[in-house]
């Protein structure tokens, strides 16, 4: 039982002899005040976040911050911070994004130490709102129709800090606000001026910008249109089609030819660009106080109509109708290889004949043999012995014998490969459309400012010759047969087809044809 004791003091004095500093303090003295901190610089704003920070003051004097502060060593879970209107995590405030408009509404703190709620502080922070706002274009832009302006959106609140939102688009910060145009439309960020000057009243366009945070606050950015812009019409014929490629021809089966590839499909025509009338009639536009040319195009082909004001300080005016590309002719499909010749019939003859061959035979042949033996008296001396041995020889004997001769037929010659297919033509480019300019007799000075251009369009290119077939192998046998003739390949025509024409443009004297309307008339009220 003394052992269990032993264990369980060691630490705690250890903790006693080697204090932490910061646990040390909350050991060592105990809390006398807290204070939140918050800076009135930062935005308190719906759906934004900002920070605070807890400062407490000790018995002994000791003054200790939360982290995020300068010189903050205290952890956040040692306080219970309670929001109304939003939500804490770790001293970032996150406010509440249905707290809009935020204009006279507050978001309330409660910050207390967990174990002493006692000491709670309470603080309620006003939300911020725009004081003021407004949209300021950052790259130049051309004040006419089809015109496209880019902007920053500036706020001003009232707490004295300014944001610029550069990117009106790409940011959730733009949901706080509502556009409203007249004369053009707000899309991804931009304003975009109508392409149609019938549609904007009095030369005029306006970006209307509404606060939601403060609903009272809103600005209206206007320009007035001074349609000094370089207008173009722009047409162009149809491209031809591409042709299709020939397909390619099958292999031939054993000793049989390759397939023709196939020819490849002509690529199709371009078409001829549209021919347009453009008049042009100079007026004076009392709103502007300038000379301004009414210009009134028409497609001969279509009936499509354009209308466009050109300012002749600094304005012009051109027209394109080009003759559509022609298509590429396809390419030849390739010839099929020729089949392998077959193979030349082999059959076997059998023959008996007749062989003479040596066999072994054996016979009995007498020999003498000296040998030494012993006599009665003890010496030794010679005598001669006859004896019997086997002897082998041979002799010649005739034998019948069954043989097998192999025979085969000459090889079959192989297949010729199949010739490649005609390369498509390229169709012929369209011609250029015919542009006939009137001019009135005011408008004829400025006739510099209007320009034309209506090429033909460029020939298609020639499809390629299929590649011919390879021919087939010739057959084995005695001899192996020939190999089979490669295809040719198939007939392409070198480099385009021709340009189409260009077309013509013509100038001629109009009688005037625009009268200005009051404003009243031309946009009556509803």
């Amino acid at each position: 039982m003394k052992q269990k004791y032993i264990y369980i003091l060691i630490p705690f004095l250890v903790f006693i002899m080697f204090p932490d500093p910061i646990f040390a303090s909350f050991f060592s003295s105990k809390t006398d005040s807290i204070q939140i901190v918050f800076d009135s610089r930062q935005l308190v704003l719906p759906g934004e976040s900002f920070e605070i920070g807890i400062i407490s003051y000790r018995h002994n004097g000791k003054v200790l911050k939360t982290f995020g502060m300068e010189g903050g060593s205290v952890f956040w879970w040692k306080y219970v911070v309670e929001v109304t209107g939003g939500t804490n995590r770790s001293g970032k405030i996150s406010v509440n994004e249905k707290l809009m408009p935020s204009k006279g509404k507050y978001i309330g703190l409660k910050v207390y130490p967990k174990k002493h709620p006692e000491q709670a502080k309470k603080l309620l922070i006003p939300l911020n709102y725009e004081t003021e706002i407004f949209f300021r274009p950052t790259v130049p832009f051309d004040k006419a129709p089809g015109g496209v302006i880019e902007g920053a959106l500036v706020s001003k609140f009232d707490n004295g800090v300014t944001r610029v939102l550069k990117k009106v688009n790409n940011s959730g910060e733009s949901d706080n606000f509502r556009f409203y145009v007249t004369g053009g439309y707000w899309k991804r960020g931009k304003l975009f001026i109508d392409p149609e000057f019938l549609n904007i009243e009095n030369h005029r366009v306006s970006l209307i910008t509404n606060s939601l945070r403060n609903t009272s606050v809103s600005d209206t950015f206007a320009v007035t249109l001074d349609y000094k812009h370089n207008f173009h019409l722009y047409f162009q014929g149809n491209s031809g089609f591409f042709g299709f490629s020939g397909t390619d021809g099958s292999s031939g089966f054993s000793g049989s030819d390759g397939c023709n590839g196939g020819f490849g499909q002509d690529g199709g025509s371009g078409e001829n660009g549209p021919d347009i009338g453009v008049w042009a009639d100079l007026y004076f536009d009392s709103l502007l106080n300038c000379n301004l040319l009414y210009v009134y195009t028409e497609n001969f082909w279509t009936g499509e109509e354009h209308r466009y004001l050109v300012n002749p300080e600094g304005g012009s005016f051109s027209v394109t109708s080009n003759g559509g590309d022609g298509g590429s002719g396809g390419d030849g499909g390739d010839g099929g290889d020729g089949g392998n010749g077959h193979d030349g019939e082999i059959w076997y003859e059998y023959k008996q004949v007749e062989k003479v061959v040596k066999k072994p035979q054996t016979r009995k042949v007498e020999k003498k043999i000296t040998k030494k033996v012993t006599g009665p008296d003890g010496k030794e001396k010679e005598v001669e012995e006859t004896v019997w041995e086997d002897e082998i020889y041979y002799v010649d004997v005739v034998e019948t014998e069954t043989i097998t001769i192999r025979h085969q037929q000459p090889g079959e010659r192989g297949g010729d490969g199949g010739n490649g297919g005609g390369g498509g033509f390229g169709g012929p480019g369209g011609d250029g459309g015919d542009i006939y300019f009137y001019f009135t007799d005011d408008s004829r000075p400025y006739e510099n400012l209007f320009s034309a251009r209506n090429k033909g369009g460029s020939g298609g290119m020639h499809g390629n010759g299929g590649k011919g077939g390879r021919g087939g192998h010739g057959g084995s046998g005695e001899p192996n047969g020939p190999d089979g003739f490669s295809g040719q390949q198939g007939p392409s025509a070198i480099g385009w087809a021709e340009t189409g024409w260009s077309g013509k443009i013509y100038k001629d004297s109009t009688e005037e044809f625009y009268i200005a309307l009051p404003a009243e008339k031309l946009f009556p009220e509803k």
